[in-house]
């Protein structure tokens, strides 16, 4: 801080106002909240996808395209949400945006527990997506502001990573909700859930973001010193109606002009669109091919969860400590790429158990190979997912929730179309064919992370992103 250049800052390296130098007591409280609510997002994605054929019977829908894209046009909401509601954060501050938000997505989740006929059910779903992708988008940008890139991949793997977990979680509960209570119990209980704790959040978040905090700390001394004069060090200098029509665009500015954001975020996506053309195609599976019920079929989703947390606690025992040796290595000097080390090797098993899982469902063995085979394909994909985020927030520290919301966005497109492709996909191949070109695919991309962290630093210093 330089009050005599009328630069506002942190007063110094302990500023206890930085969130970097916050209490490990109020860190993990915010980390708390956000994860519990990022938790409930993702879970509304596919709590009812083992009622779908419930849902269908109720408003006399026969297709199943239409049940598939009732499960995933939720998802479409996160490719939309975060185009305005990521840059929004980083003027106005992470609060506002996530409490209103959060509020939108519990309101819409409502209205879905109503909802009269299929296609407003299917609109109340994009909206509830919308509202609830503000905190999927922006929590990774806390994480940013709340921990040094040495701690961070442990506080991702739990803040990030445990509510990866939500998209498996809700199948399983989903599938004794519907069948128990009715498939519109599956959103009433969510409500009852994400309600109080968006009066939670109202009362208990505390701002993360450097920006507004200094900015409020501007304000502050302005009105106690009198000198208009003053600002804030990371303060932009512009109208309002300038700096919100720069900031809008500036998601798709990084898929557009960063060839590292583009790739990333596209094998990225092919990953989280394929999870969730499982999501859709598992209940046909297990119903049809293996008699289960509704309920048993939600257990068959365990094998994903049991292979994201093998995951995950791998991730926060190793990653930290190999970028400490990889800076070690490189002279004391940490690059943001450094995150991808282990990523190729992790997304190996994803193909793996593609493979496995359609040719043992092809061929009908005994179910618990094909519910076996989902623990390596999840396993790769939190392995592929929670580094390449935590990747975009080293690499772009200050924008992280503009980068992260690119990635986001175009993950959460494919997530929301490509299980449209699944029916006609898996009634011409079949489940063995289907599920090896979707395998032959994600193996064809496993060295696109290899390739930036070899080679990504000379690729991000030589075509910068100019936002």
């Amino acid at each position: 801080m330089d009050l005599d250049k009328g630069l506002v800052g942190w007063d110094d390296e302990n500023d206890l106002t930085n969130p970097l130098n916050w209490s490990w007591g109020r860190r993990w409280r915010l980390m708390g909240l956000v994860a519990v609510m990022s938790t409930l997002s993702p879970m509304s994605s596919s709590i009812c996808a083992p009622g779908t054929s419930l849902t269908l019977k109720e408003f006399n829908v026969t297709s199943n395209t239409i049940g598939s894209l009732m499960i995933s046009i939720f998802v479409l909401g996160y490719a939309i949400g975060p185009l305005f509601l990521a840059p929004l954060s980083e003027m106005y501050g992470r609060v506002i945006v996530v409490n209103i938000s959060s509020t939108f997505f519990t309101a819409f989740m409502l209205g879905c527990s109503f909802a009269p006929n299929m296609p407003s059910l299917i609109i109340m779903r994009l909206l509830a997506g919308i509202g609830g992708s503000a905190v999927m988008t922006i929590v990774p940008a806390v994480v940013g502001d709340c921990f040094p890139y040495h701690k961070r991949a442990m506080a991702s793997a739990i803040v990030i990573g445990t509510p990866t977990l939500a998209p498996i979680v809700g199948p399983i509960a989903g599938g004794f909700i519907s069948e128990q209570l009715g498939w519109r119990w599956a959103y009433w209980i969510l409500v009852m859930a994400s309600g109080p704790f968006n009066l939670l959040m109202v009362f208990f978040m505390d701002e993360s973001n450097h920006a507004t905090i200094l900015q409020r700390k501007t304000d502050r001394l302005r009105k106690e010193l009198g000198r208009d004069d003053l600002h804030s060090q990371l303060e932009i200098r512009m109208t309002s109606r300038e700096l919100l029509a720069k900031s809008i665009v500036r998601p798709m500015k990084f898929l557009t002009r960063s060839p590292i954001v583009f790739l990333i975020s596209f094998y990225v996506a092919v990953c989280y669109g394929t999870l969730y053309l499982l999501f859709t195609t598992i209940p046909i599976v297990f119903e049809e091919k293996y008699g289960w019920s509704i309920q048993m079929t939600g257990l068959a989703y365990l094998g994903l969860g049991v292979g994201m947390f093998i995951n995950i606690a791998t991730i926060m025992r190793t990653n930290d400590r190999t970028v400490l040796r990889l800076r070690a290595a490189n002279n004391g000097i940490f690059e943001p790429e450094m995150r991808l080390s282990s990523v190729t090797y992790y997304a190996i098993f994803m193909p793996i158990g593609l493979f496995i899982y359609g040719w043992c469902a092809e061929y009908r063995t005994h179910w618990i190979l094909p519910c076996l085979a989902f623990i390596p394909f999840g396993f790769g994909l939190l392995g592929i997912f929670l580094p390449c985020q935590t990747y975009m927030v080293d690499a772009f520290l200050t924008t992280s929730a503009s980068a992260v919301a690119a990635l986001v966005c175009f993950r959460s497109a494919f997530g929301a179309f490509l299980p449209l492709a699944g029916p006609p996909l898996y009634d011409k191949l079949g489940l063995g064919w289907g599920n090896s070109v979707l395998g032959f695919l994600t193996l064809v991309m496993t060295p696109i992370p290899w390739v930036f962290f070899r080679y990504g630093g000379r690729v991000r210093r030589r075509w910068p992103v100019e936002l």
